[in-house]
């Protein structure tokens, strides 16, 4: 199965979710809760929480929205179980679950076809496999990119690794 025969199979009529893909604006509506639930966090946040999930968000279905006033990330998570611990919903976090739905372009779109019709692109697409992050690693990588001194350990990181890599070039 690939990414797209993933994706369309979490619609409850994956011949719709196809249909969508082939007629402008070249997105499907698909159903949070069932199959997946999106984590969505403005861009900044979204690059400190993929930050937070290291080589674990090398496989992660990132889908990018280039939203005013500033682009926002929808991170895949498998489906949370009752009882978990509530998510933070702030002007930045909001976790899309049961009862919502996100427009997904086909994971085999080009980001040609999101500019000239909409405004989503993958960032990483889901593969077909169905790995999700687990909601449990994804809370706990949220809670350490919203902590005030993960974020400044991260730019000195980032600052070292920029730096190095200006030596080395010369």
């Amino acid at each position: 199965m690939d990414g797209a025969q993933w994706l369309a199979s979490c619609h409850r009529k994956p011949s719709e979710a196809y249909a969508a893909w082939e007629q402008s604006p070249y997105l499907a509506r698909l159903p949070a809760g069932r199959d997946w639930d999106a984590l969505r966090v403005q861009q900044p946040l979204g690059l400190t929480v993929l930050w937070e999930l290291g080589e674990e968000a090398d496989a992660v279905p990132v889908l990018e929205e280039h939203a005013k006033p500033r682009p926002v990330f929808y991170i895949l998570t498998r489906p949370d179980v009752a009882g978990a611990p509530a998510w933070p919903e702030t002007e930045d976090v909001r976790m899309l679950t049961a009862g919502e739905g996100l427009s997904m372009p086909s994971p085999d779109a080009d980001g040609i076809t999101g500019v000239r019709h909409h405004s989503f692109l993958w960032r990483t697409p889901p593969d077909g496999s169905g790995t999700l992050v687990a909601p449990d690693l994804l809370r706990t990588a949220l809670k350490s990119a919203l902590d005030p001194g993960r974020q400044a350990e991260r730019i000195r990181a980032a600052r070292a690794v920029f730096w190095a890599s200006k030596r080395h070039s010369h």
